[in-house]
């Protein structure tokens, strides 16, 4: 068998082009949605009731930071907006509208082929000999049905040929020039019309109407209406500013992300019809097309082309945008054995920015982030990681399992980077992370190197556990490391894409952060003796705690650190004579070392503790804390030797991380069971016994939150030294010597201890998970993080006050007080001018202010937070004297009702002072609002 016919053994080529068109329709479907959505507020919402409800929730129009998001997730901002919108104006129709541009896309893909048809002179083929050469070479190829046959008699000078129609219903429009062709050169004739039968067998016919189609629909009915609704509100935001303006940087970012969305929408399209040119290539020569027809196109349109730098950056830039590949990189992908796999960097690119679009536009839509059931978290997080899974891991996976014989395995490394690269420029396209400024801030802007970090680590380890499967035998077991490789490379992603949405991005844009902020935080919830003092040595527990909590967000991220550490492992023991895990001498080195620090800093807490008699609180959460750093420490460690001696494989670094970890946690484990019995270690007991609750107690000081970030910041870490290594193996090697097949004693030794590190983990991560204090638990991306927002909560001036005020009037905070007002006059009224109480009444008045009080409760709290607090004190009373008087009978007597009386309306009447102090507040707003 040939090398070009062996192609026929990969994987179908037009695997890649279906992912490809999977992304595009994800984001034509995000973009869709997204527009539409703002499109329609314009018409359903003229007045803008969100951004009222978001303002009596205490968002900042001054800011976009995600302390604004936090109180957009509370009921009650949806009970607002039900009241004045509703589910139907909010998220119905622009699902509707979204179906409705889809299906309008549909129609106009079957409407293509038929305007194809029309636009030329095209009648059926009326030459025997030829018809029955085509239907011999449709069969030849396994085509399960012969097309129809058409010849355009207005190109006579024109070669090429065309597959055109629809469901099976297809046929191939042959130029008159190439018709003559069939006599004067057969064998260009033949590769011409194989690539045409590629395009047939491949299923892609359709594919290309559909995404032409998606294109074209978006750019007309959703992009080009929202540029002119957004231009015609930022146009008089600009030349004629006033109160009632919108900020223009938003807007304008908003024109700046419509015309992204056009570009990408474009590059993508070209690119996936410029794929299915290539793998149509690939295919008409293992079906026996002459390979040399591609070459001597090459060598024709390179003769006739202009050289020089200005010509050579004008065809770079047409080559991205056109749906055809020149014939150089057609013959180039011939000539090159890893075509049919080989991920391409614009590929990568265009995945990375739209996969970060996507998600960006799906999270921020308003319908969605109000109405979803809470499970699902953020609504742009799990699709933006499964199409990142899907697309960029499952074809770095595919380039890897099928490579050449011979040839060098893809690290994962620079696909990684090229993808994170993508991601980058897509967070720069949607711009996050810059609030109402116009560029990122210094040194903050350093933080967006993570978007180009992350993703590349985890298409890096998914290489790396790619390249163990490829020593299993193709088939079932194979198939399940594929799997579980890319389930867990998607459970990272959404990971990463959770956190960076609901805290990357507060860091980005320069939150108010400092040490004396992360030290308050830590010692928040301690008695002041409890609590640490600042040093140098709190400084750093107390930062890297803060940072830990934010990255350690859900408790399921632990299960992700022991996939990411036990998927390596386990794929060698699913019986593969050649996949082998490197990293675990490393591991073990590091192990021990851990092991050895642990029972140093174990030692030197005992003299903490009982030698010199520091407090117990925070001498234990030093030691905890040096405690994590050793753990954290020794797993990038051997991480990084793992990816040195693995020549660069993410797997090594995976299995030394964990390998490592498993080892130093076994020490400390063991150290805290026997607590008590060995002098010299001895931190919470001072006998020796076994530890009821005391060991669990240590371990939730910092055990879940280790496992839980561990894994990934070990990867991320070990990805220079990854990077170095392959550098350095850049230089061609002699081949080395097959290895021989290890005995079966040793294959058996080899199993049992990947058996006992496998089950090393799944305890570690079963002790972490149950282990109380841990991260909270919650889906993915559930909204912005609380000690983020807590964090960068800042000061508003007196006219956002006002705002927030007024709208916390308007909305429902004026009713509510009016309710509480109403409801203490009537039991007022319900004494006579006799003296006697109206029982009825009163009953009456005390179940209002029951329900007055249960309103506030569901409502937003007052936007100042000193008035809040008087709030919540007068209703705390109001709540206890009104169930005393649906309790216990009507009070008799002068005495009796004034002790009621006065307990139920003390004076002066702190809610009347509130109201008054409130009024004021807003009074100058309510004159900029109603002039």
């Amino acid at each position: 068998m040939s090398d070009r016919s062996a192609r026929l053994l990969l994987p179908r080529p037009g695997a890649g082009t279906t992912r490809r068109f999977v992304l595009l329709a994800g984001v034509f479907t995000a973009g869709s949605l997204a527009m539409l959505s703002d499109l329609l507020l314009l018409v359903v919402d003229p007045l803008n009731t969100t951004g009222g409800c978001a303002l009596a929730a205490g968002a900042d129009p001054d800011h976009t930071s995600l302390a604004n998001y936090l109180p957009l997730s509370v009921p009650a901002y949806r009970r607002c907006v039900d009241t004045y919108l509703g589910p139907w104006k909010l998220l119905g129709l622009p699902l509707l509208g979204t179906v409705g541009v889809l299906a309008l896309a549909v129609l106009v893909h079957l409407l293509i082929p038929r305007w194809k048809q029309h636009r030329t002179q095209a009648v059926p083929l009326d030459q025997a000999e030829l018809t029955e050469w085509l239907t011999a070479l449709a069969t030849r190829c396994g085509l399960p049905r012969t097309p129809a046959f058409v010849v355009d008699r207005a190109a006579p000078f024109s070669v090429n040929a065309v597959a055109l129609g629809r469901f099976g219903r297809y046929s191939l429009r042959l130029d008159l020039g190439l018709v003559t062709l069939y006599r004067t050169d057969r064998r260009a004739f033949e590769a011409t019309l194989l690539h045409e039968y590629a395009h047939l067998r491949n299923r892609d016919v359709d594919l290309t109407y559909l995404t032409i189609a998606l294109w074209r629909v978006f750019l007309v009915c959703v992009v080009l209406p929202f540029v002119v609704a957004v231009g015609w509100k930022l146009l008089p935001a600009v030349l004629a500013p006033t109160f009632h303006s919108p900020p223009p940087a938003p807007l304008a970012r908003d024109l700046a992300l419509a015309a992204a969305m056009v570009l990408l929408m474009q590059l993508t399209t070209a690119e996936l019809l410029r794929a299915r040119e290539i793998h149509a290539d690939l295919d008409a020569v293992a079906h026996g097309a002459d390979p040399g027809y591609w070459t001597r196109q090459q060598r024709r349109r390179t003769a006739e082309r202009r050289r020089g730098p200005v010509a050579a950056a004008g065809r770079a830039v047409r080559a991205l945008l056109r749906t055809h590949p020149s014939w150089e990189a057609r013959a180039a992908a011939l000539a090159d054995a890893a075509a049919p796999v080989a991920v391409r960097p614009p590929q990568l690119v265009l995945t990375g920015v739209s996969v970060a679009v996507l998600g960006y536009l799906l999270t921020f839509t308003p319908g969605l982030n109000t109405y979803l059931p809470t499970w699902l978290g953020d609504p742009g997080v799990w699709p933006a990681a499964l199409l990142a899974a899907v697309v960029a891991a499952g074809a770095v996976r595919r380039s890897v399992v099928h490579a050449p014989p011979g040839a060098a395995r893809p690290s994962g490394i620079r696909a990684g980077l090229w993808f994170g690269a993508g991601h980058l420029l897509g967070e720069l396209v949607c711009s996050q992370f810059l609030g109402l400024d116009w560029a990122p801030r210094f040194p903050e802007a350093l933080l967006l190197l993570l978007p180009v970090l992350v993703p590349a680590a985890v298409l890096w380890w998914t290489a790396g556990c790619a390249a163990l499967s490829t020593g299993l035998r193709p088939g079932l077991r194979r198939s399940a490391a594929g799997v579980a490789t890319v389930s867990v490379a998607a459970a990272a992603f959404a990971w990463w894409y959770g956190w960076w949405q609901a805290a990357g991005t507060s860091f980005a844009a320069g939150m108010p952060y400092s040490s004396a902020t992360a030290l308050s935080f830590l010692n928040a919830g301690f008695e002041p003796s409890e609590q640490l003092s600042p040093s140098p040595t709190s400084d750093v527990i107390a930062n890297l705690t803060l940072i830990v909590v934010l990255l350690a967000r859900f408790r399921w991220t632990v299960w992700l650190t022991v996939a990411l550490w036990l998927v390596p492992l386990v794929i060698p023991l699913l019986g593969g004579v050649r996949a082998r895990a490197a990293g675990v001498l490393p591991g073990l080195l590091c192990g021990a070392a851990v092991g050895a620090g642990a029972l140093a800093l174990t030692h030197r807490a005992q003299v903490w503790i009982w030698r010199d008699e520091q407090p117990f609180v925070p001498a234990l959460t030093v030691y905890t804390g040096w405690i994590f750093v050793l753990l954290l420490c020794g797993a990038v460690l051997a991480a990084a030797s793992g990816a040195l001696m693995g020549r660069g494989s993410g797997a090594a670094a995976a299995v030394g991380a964990g390998t490592a970890t498993a080892a130093g946690l076994t020490v400390l484990l063991a150290v805290n069971a026997t607590d008590g019995c060995v002098p010299a270690l001895e931190t919470v007991r001072a006998s020796c016994g076994f530890p009821a609750g005391n060991g669990r107690q240590l371990l939730a000081f910092f055990l879940p939150q280790f496992l839980a970030v561990a894994g990934m910041v070990s990867i991320v870490a070990a990805l220079p030294f990854a990077a170095a290594a392959r550098l350095r193996r850049r230089a061609p090697v002699a081949p080395r010597c097959p290895e021989a097949e290890p005995s079966p004693k040793y294959r058996v030794v080899r199993r049992i201890c990947g058996a006992v590190g496998c089950l090393a983990l799944l305890g570690l991560g079963l002790v972490g998970y149950t282990t109380p204090g841990g991260a909270r638990s919650g889906p993915v991306g559930s909204g912005p993080d609380p000690t983020v927002t807590a964090l960068q909560r800042r000061p508003v001036d007196s006219l956002t006050a006002g705002l927030q005020v007024w709208a916390w009037g308007y909305f429902g905070g004026r009713s509510i007080m009016q309710q509480y007002e109403h409801a203490l006059a009537a039991a007022d009224r319900s004494v006579g001018p006799d003296g006697n109480v109206d029982a009825a009444a009163l009953r009456h008045a005390c179940t209002d202010l029951l329900n007055a009080a249960d309103r506030a409760d569901a409502y937003f709290p007052v936007p100042v937070a000193s008035e809040q607090a008087a709030w919540t004190v007068a209703l705390a009373n109001t709540r206890t004297q009104a169930r005393h008087c649906l309790d216990a009978p009507p009070p008799a007597g002068p005495a009796e009702m004034d002790r009621f009386f006065t307990a139920l309306d003390p004076q002066p009447d702190p809610v009347a002072a509130i109201f008054d102090h409130l009024l004021s507040l807003s009074g100058p707003t309510q004159r900029l609002l109603l002039p």
